[in-house]
């Protein structure tokens, strides 16, 4: 299977699973509103485009200095836990993700595959949380300011393909990875083997800020009262438009060998497909 298109599976999956778990925060809250304690708005109005600004500056500081995802990555993952249970058992279960968290942060060191599931459920738990947390619009609005910043700091500044460089280097679960390398040939030695698995194999990279971003869009589409009243449509329309624009945006990378900053496209994909569920009318 070609790299993209398992990183394409990969964020369809998050993006199902983030839905999965968001409509339950939304529902769960219709019976046991203390549940909507969880939510992260620093203001009470979730729809206050002061929400975007101050997610901004929560996220921000994590792509300037990627030394503090060592600890973030083991407590986000708590998140999922947190929002699959009800009141009864919500602090169980939070106690049930923060330790589910600290064990696939220490797993992920022995495989690609540990580290792939400790970022996959990590980001459909931002995702799902940040969706809940934050109105349809202020969404909208931290997405294109995160998107600007995305264009600038690959084109401009550069610097996140310097830290994607270095997080290629390192077991963090901050990003998901698929390999595709060619098999050995019989009587080939280490070295010529190495030398044609670096020419002919293919790595690609997606960090979990462009598998839970998009989520978030599709969650807080689920709840938005300005779109109506089929939730459900509107964040599997988003997801189906996120996941088709990353599939085509991997595949350009893959063949062009070059570095592009996701989210505008992927964001910019979920808002097309939402536009055209409304213009359906749906």
């Amino acid at each position: 299977m070609k790299p993209y298109l398992k990183i394409a599976l990969f964020f369809a999956f998050v993006q199902m699973l983030g839905i999965y778990t968001g409509a339950i925060l939304f529902e769960g809250v219709k019976s046991y509103p203390d549940l909507s304690s969880i939510a992260v708005n620093p203001i009470a109005n979730q729809n206050d485009p002061l929400n975007a600004l101050f997610f901004i500056a929560l996220v921000l500081p994590i792509f300037w200095h990627p030394n503090m995802e060592r600890v973030l990555e083991s407590a986000w993952p708590a998140s999922l836990g947190a929002a699959t249970l009800q009141e009864k058992v919500f602090f169980a279960s939070l106690m049930f993700g923060t330790v589910a968290g600290l064990l696939l942060a220490a797993a992920k060191f022995a495989s690609d595959r540990i580290k792939n599931a400790a970022a996959l459920i990590s980001s459909a738990g931002v995702g799902a949380l940040f969706g809940f947390s934050l109105g349809f619009l202020p969404a909208v609005l931290f997405v294109i300011l995160l998107s600007i910043y995305d264009y600038i700091a690959v084109f401009k500044t550069r610097h996140m393909i310097e830290m994607a460089r270095e997080l290629s280097t390192r077991q963090l679960s901050f990003a998901i990875t698929a390999k595709d390398v060619p098999a050995r040939r019989k009587s080939e030695t280490d070295e010529a083997y190495v030398d044609r698995a670096m020419e002919e194999g293919e790595r690609l990279d997606l960090g979990t800020g462009d598998l839970s971003v998009p989520l978030m869009i599709s969650v807080s589409a689920y709840a938005a009262p300005t779109l109506g009243p089929n939730g459900l449509i509107y964040a599997l329309a988003v997801a189906a438009g996120s996941t088709i624009s990353l599939y085509l945006l991997l595949q350009f990378v893959s063949k062009q060998k070059v570095f592009l900053p996701a989210l505008p496209p992927i964001c910019l994909g979920g808002m097309l497909a939402l536009l055209l569920v409304k213009l359906a009318g749906l």
